[in-house]
């Protein structure tokens, strides 16, 4: 049975029965209150009649549109009131409907007797905590304030509440706020005589780590404060990674929009290149699987704030594997070393960009190396180039790092070019020397065969015991 099907057994109106018997009903929202802060919400209905010998009274009716409640209340008049407002406008008024905040009401007013189409109608919405008077003296809308100390050395929560109903117990708890706020299980309750600060633990800072409080009561407003809302950056932390699985794996902590995706690390530890198909965007929890842990590879997240990178076996973790180029005979060798059996690919590729390489050629593949794997290539000359690179990396997993090496081959061809003109410049060199000294050699020996014949005369003085020595011609060099 429908709310107006209560009111249709009606009387058809006698003829003498003025054609608007009531009119303006108005519906008002007020508050009765004990004392400061605990105040109950009840509606005022205001309705205007004409009075008439045929109408003995009134009857206004509110239903809730939420429990069904009907409430009704019922107004006579007596023959002195007909004598004092005959053909009179009275007005009729009640504010003893009980009612709750943001609730939906509909409330009539009908004669006594109930005349058919002789009724009024309104509709009410009673307002919510939003509103000044009852957001102040409802007690369920009363969520008091919160004032808050860190101690990140301690990892606690100093939590101070005050404004709040002082007749009531007031809960604390620490939660992580997603669509609710999640709780962890750290909560407090003040009684009334308690001392109003608590102090609550936690274990990780977090930008959803918040403050809930409460009065004790069913429904209760609450009031949350974030103190670590800006520590954005803690969300990328929680990486974790399964060796036997080789599957990585990170999950969401607090709810935010993030994209997701594995990347390497350039070797100037700069820039980190994105892998194909490795992009997700993230609701709860992303997995990869078959992973290199191999040190340059990354994790990046990004959001409508900018993005973050998180390198998990950036320390800690030694290389598996690793790739160096040497010079060969003139030639490029490329070298594989590898803890475990593994499989590698070598390509060439044209360095467009800083951090661009467009694929160019493939080298060639390997297929279950373990130790050291080597091999010599022969670069044509318009492979060697200042932006070709060579690039290697696995292909037995699915996410691999790729080290790349760059300006490399034109130095290597070169040094084998450079090297085929160094040997006969030598030679040459060598055999210019040789020659100098045997024409040298030849002149001092001709030069001292020129020389005249000379006589050396030793001289003997007995009584000084010296000895000279006279030479003839020229002095002896």
């Amino acid at each position: 049975m429908t709310f107006d099907d209560q009111y249709s057994v009606c009387h058809e109106p006698p003829s003498s029965l003025p054609s608007k018997i009531v009119e303006d009903l108005k519906v008002f929202t007020v508050l009765k209150c004990i004392k400061e802060r605990q105040c109950s919400i009840h509606l005022k209905v205001k309705g205007t009649l004409i009075l008439d010998e045929h109408i003995q009274g009134v009857e206004m009716c509110s239903i809730s549109m939420s429990t069904l409640q009907y409430q009704c209340a019922v107004v006579k008049f007596n023959k002195r009131t007909y004598k004092k407002f005959a053909a009179q406008p009275v007005q009729i008024e009640n504010d003893c409907f009980s009612a709750a905040m943001a609730e939906y009401n509909y409330v009539i007013l009908k004669t006594i007797p109930y005349y058919c189409d002789v009724i009024l109608k309104k509709e009410h919405q009673v307002e919510d905590c939003t509103n000044e008077d009852i957001g102040r003296n409802i007690p369920t809308c009363v969520a008091g304030k919160l004032d808050y100390v860190i101690d990140k050395k301690q990892k606690t929560l100093s939590v101070q509440v005050s404004d709040f109903v002082e007749d009531l117990a007031y809960n604390v708890r620490l939660c992580h706020k997603w669509f609710t706020c999640e709780d962890l299980g750290i909560n407090a309750l003040i009684k009334v005589q308690d001392s109003k600060q608590v102090t609550l633990p936690f274990s990780q800072i977090l930008p959803c780590l918040c403050i809930e409080g409460w009065s004790a009561l069913p429904d209760a407003r609450r009031i949350q404060l974030c103190p670590f809302k800006n520590y954005t950056a803690e969300l990328w932390n929680g990486i974790t990674y399964n060796h036997a699985s080789q599957e990585l794996a990170w999950e969401l902590a607090c709810p935010v929009e993030v994209d997701v995706n594995l990347c390497w690390m350039t070797e100037s530890n700069d820039y980190c290149i994105d892998l194909q198909n490795s992009s997700h965007k993230v609701k709860q929890k992303v997995r990869y699987s078959r992973v290199d842990p191999h040190p340059r590879l990354c994790v990046k997240f990004t959001t409508r704030e900018g993005f973050w990178v998180r390198c998990p076996f950036a320390f800690g973790y030694l290389p598996v594997w690793n790739m160096s180029t040497n010079e060969q005979l003139g030639k490029l060798q490329l070298t594989f070393v590898t803890q475990d059996k593994a499989e590698f690919k070598m390509a060439l590729c044209n360095r467009t960009a800083p951090h661009k390489c467009e694929p160019l050629k493939e080298l060639y593949v390997t297929a279950n190396t373990i130790g050291a794997y080597s091999r010599v290539f022969n670069l044509s000359h318009e492979e060697c180039d200042s932006i070709i690179c060579v690039q290697g990396w696995r292909t037995d997993i699915e996410y691999s790092v790729r080290i790349q090496i760059c300006d490399i081959m034109c130095k290597l061809n070169s040094t084998a070019a450079s090297s085929q003109y160094i040997w006969p410049i030598a030679i040459t060199v060598i055999l210019l020397i040789l020659v100098t000294m045997m024409l040298f050699i030849g002149y001092m020996s001709c030069t001292a065969l020129q020389q005249p014949y000379r006589k050396v005369f030793l001289h003997s003085n007995q009584s000084s015991k010296r000895m000279s020595v006279e030479i003839k011609g020229t002095s002896l060099i």
